[in-house]
């Protein structure tokens, strides 16, 4: 019985393990191919601290034992975002999740609103989006798989590579790292810099804001209360306000 116990603490959360351990790998061979520039190095650097301090972070403080108490999951996972998702998550609510987000970034631009406000409209509305199919869904990967769509679709309207998009304002301002890797297409390369690490930092930064009003919230525990919504709210309030340095 405790052999079993361990073994599914253990094994819970491969996919996050994988797809981060991607990311990592991805991220790494596009970094090294613009260490002698300024500005794209130094959008990497910060995105890729971004991921790997939050995700190690999380990792360490999960073998102390008060600590994974307060963050397990369910099925005696350590991590509460280390749920495994079967297939049929991702085939409905990915496409859920990207009409929603890009629903809100359209209306935003259509409310009359001077740029900065609707870009936080726009930013904010996405990003709960995001955050309500986390909780429902239990897995990080998803809100991961939808940003990366989403930051995606977003580019392609920019550039006129879907159809010309023409408006005032962008339908959000995306993090541009700047990479350009001249054996890659250029829209093949941002793609691959925002699934393996804008939209992967971006959302595992949010979990590590959750986990930490959590453990700041005596008595508290992510599967049981309020606790977890509260750090979604910061976690969200947080993610917007990153954005108004970044992108507006």
């Amino acid at each position: 019985m405790v052999q079993r116990q361990i073994s599914r603490t253990v094994t819970a959360g491969q996919q996050v393990v994988i797809y981060v351990m991607f990311s990592v790998i991805t991220a790494t061979f596009l970094f090294l191919t613009d260490i002698g520039t300024d500005q794209p190095f130094k959008a990497n650097l910060i995105f890729y601290l971004m991921l790997l301090g939050s995700f190690f972070f999380l990792v360490i403080i999960s073998f102390t034992t008060i600590y994974a108490r307060k963050l397990g999951g369910e099925h005696s996972a350590r991590f509460f975002f280390f749920t495994d998702t079967p297939l049929i998550k991702f085939i409905i609510w990915v496409p859920i999740g990207l009409f929603g987000a890009f629903a809100i970034a359209l209306v935003s631009q259509n409310l009359g609103l001077d740029r900065t406000n609707a870009s936080l409209i726009s930013i904010g509305g996405s990003g709960l989006i995001m955050m309500i199919i986390f909780f429902i869904t239990k897995s990080v990967l998803i809100p991961m798989v939808i940003h990366g769509f989403f930051n995606t679709l977003v580019i392609a309207l920019r550039e006129g590579i879907l159809f010309s998009f023409t408006t005032t304002n962008d339908l959000v301002p995306i993090p541009n790292v700047g990479i350009t890797t001249p054996q890659i297409n250029q829209f093949l390369t941002d793609t691959i810099i925002q699934f393996s690490l804008v939209s992967t930092g971006e959302e595992m930064l949010k979990i590590l804001v959750i986990a930490f009003v959590v453990l700041g919230i005596p008595n508290a525990k992510f599967k049981d209360g309020i606790a977890k919504y509260i750090g979604g709210f910061f976690a969200l309030l947080i993610w917007t306000s990153f954005h108004t340095i970044t992108g507006l």
